[in-house]
């Protein structure tokens, strides 16, 4: 080779080594495989685990409960939670008050036009306690 070929060869070949670099560079933070998505990655793991760790600690309360409900281990004001409230049962000295009345004397302390109040003894009197709450 003459040296003419061999003096065009060095930037040429500098300058191939500054693309191949770059390009590399590039590709290590940007690609499929690259740093950025390493970093999301990792974020993303981290949630998850947050997740799994909320969904386990949930798991063992329900797996506690369910075991109170045990014939051999059977708790019973668990019990008598369960009956009363899936058959909406009181006892003579309690009041029941369900979840949707609640909400409808909220609706009805909270209205800005004067509701009718219902004709119940109990149900105005709870209506007009959760008037007076929500005033103070």
């Amino acid at each position: 080779m003459s040296l003419s070929v061999v003096g065009f060869l060095q930037p040429v070949a500098a300058a191939f080594l500054v693309v191949t670099t770059g390009y590399n560079a590039l590709l290590t933070v940007n690609s499929d495989e690259g740093l950025i998505v390493a970093e999301r990655l990792e974020a993303d793991i981290a949630a998850r685990r947050d997740h799994l760790a909320a969904l386990q600690s949930q798991k063992t309360a329900l797996e506690e409960r369910t075991d109170r409900l045990r014939e051999d281990r059977l708790d019973k004001d668990l019990l008598d939670e369960k009956v009363r409230s899936v058959l909406g049962l009181a006892r003579p000295d309690e009041y029941l008050v369900r979840m949707e009345d609640l909400d409808r004397l909220a609706a009805l302390a909270t209205d800005e036009e004067a509701a009718p109040l219902p004709e119940d003894p109990l149900t105005r009197l709870a209506a007009l306690s959760l008037a007076a709450a929500t005033v103070r």
